[in-house]
């Protein structure tokens, strides 16, 4: 009979489920890593995974490790079952008799047991319990499902031996309304919230997070589950062996920084007709409103010295954090606008280039930043009308974007947005890109790969009309 782990929580279910898989598996052990909500068919799934809904004729076929549910598998290696949703690319969970045939066949079975959207910290409705999913195998899109039509999550098995809740450590020094899953649901109706004075503007740091987890989590858990082991994982990304250096995650998540990105570009994208804004060009438009340290300037000049500023706060943080000290970050701007390109306040500190192909939309930025810098290991791209953005939470973006590794990163409301980050694996597909739609499609078409910085909507607002500069005053 299997040992069997749940993982819940929020900010990093999916990779801890893999590292602990891939520890299990080098000691030689038979691992399988399945779900009880939904999680992505990526790559690895794709590699390892056993269809169950062919059931016992199935043909290996093409794919060898495509194996009949009852054939003995292979130790040292990781193992996925579930049901493919291909429209989703989604992996759903088994039937409750499909899960103990599982357990019967594995050393181990680690269980993805809760949703998060992939937001760092969340919320659960409630505890579940003695269910995988039931009869129904189509749970739908909502990632709490449950039994006999209840709103259960996390949705953990009576067979669990030991339930790991994660926490992203990424929510410390920012607003709790905009990084933490279902807040908004429970906001104005859950006790705990009220009794501890916690609004969507309230800032997290690690007691918060202590609270809030032994609340929703720990709690609960143990009421349900009181002879089940239960631990708690916080992830921070490459620096979480800081973290959890004195915990049993400690060999999972060793601070590692040989891959991480060692030179990065900023870049700038000014090229922009602004022909909704009238006769006037808004780059050149001043801005009546203090911004972070700058007061009355011209709305690229603000956009510079913001990229300047969270350049300078950047370089800082990783080296006081991290002890990461050769990082060389690029500003550039690129623009069709000689009032731009030639302004001298600016020639020792940014790279200018000149964009003759402006016409052809926001693609001809992008690609020509690509093209100049194709050498570096990553660009962060970002828009010339977006005063509103702060300093402090534009360097957290690049900064965590640097560190989760999943490569590819964008500010996220309800899509992704700009600003967005892309390491060098992308720069070909950017280079394809064509018109006004920038990355946009390449975000969306990489939606499981991304790391999504989600944000207060008002940072990300933009300037498009003359209207759009008294909206700002009242921001």
């Amino acid at each position: 009979m299997a040992y069997v782990i749940a993982i819940c929580g929020a900010g990093g279910k999916t990779t801890l489920c893999k590292k602990l898989a891939s520890k299990y598996a080098n000691e030689n052990k038979k691992v399988c890593i399945t779900t009880t909500t939904n999680m992505w068919f990526d790559d690895d799934v794709q590699q390892s995974f056993f269809d169950i809904a062919v059931g016992a004729n199935a043909a290996v076929g093409a794919n060898a490790c495509r194996a009949r549910m009852g054939e003995l598998c292979e130790p040292c290696k990781v193992y996925y079952a579930g049901h493919e949703i291909k429209e989703k690319r989604k992996l759903a969970p088994l039937k409750i008799e499909e899960y103990q045939k599982l357990c019967d066949t594995f050393d181990y079975v680690i269980i993805e047991a809760d949703g998060s959207r992939a937001m760092p910290m969340k919320i659960p409705y409630g505890i579940g319990e003695n269910a995988v999913v039931g009869a129904n195998v189509n749970v739908g899109a909502n990632a709490c499902r449950a039994r006999m039509g209840e709103l259960h999550e996390p949705i953990i098995p009576d067979n669990v031996n030991e339930i790991i809740v994660v926490v992203g450590m990424e929510s410390i020094g920012r607003k709790i309304g905009y990084i933490c899953h279902r807040f908004n649901e429970f906001y104005g109706k859950d006790k705990f919230l009220s009794d501890n004075n916690i609004e969507p503007n309230t800032i997290v740091d690690e007691v918060l997070i202590d609270k809030f987890v032994n609340h929703y989590y720990i709690e609960p858990l143990k009421e349900k589950f009181n002879d089940v082991k239960i631990t708690v994982y916080k992830n921070a990304y490459a620096n979480s062996s800081v973290v959890n250096e004195k915990s049993e995650f400690a060999d999972l998540t060793p601070a590692d920084d040989k891959n991480m990105p060692k030179k990065i570009c900023i870049a700038l994208c000014a090229s922009g007709f602004s022909k909704r804004f009238g006769e006037e060009n808004k780059l050149l438009a001043k801005i009546p409103v203090k911004l972070d340290k700058s007061s009355d300037r011209k709305l690229y000049q603000i956009m510079i010295e913001k990229i300047l500023s969270t350049k300078s706060e950047l370089l800082t943080k990783l080296s006081r954090d991290l002890s990461i000290n050769d990082l060389q970050i690029d500003v550039a701007v690129v623009s069709q606008y000689d009032e731009i390109l030639n302004d001298s306040d600016y020639k020792n500190e940014v790279t200018f280039i000149k964009n003759e192909n402006a016409s052809s939309g926001l693609s001809s930025s992008i690609k020509l930043a690509v093209e100049r810098y194709k050498d570096y290991d990553a660009i962060v791209f970002l828009n010339s009308d977006m005063p509103n953005l702060s300093i402090e939470e534009f360097s957290r973006f690049i900064f965590n974007s640097i560190l989760n590794r999943n490569k590819m990163a964008a500010m996220f409301t309800d899509m992704p947005k700009n600003p967005a980050y892309f390491e060098k694996e992308y720069f070909d597909e950017i280079l394809k890109i064509d018109g006004d739609k920038g990355p946009r499609e390449l975000l969306d078409n990489n939606i499981k790969d991304l790391y999504r910085y989600y944000i207060d909507p008002n940072q990300l607002f933009e300037i498009d009309t003359k209207e759009d500069l008294e909206k700002l005053k009242n921001m």
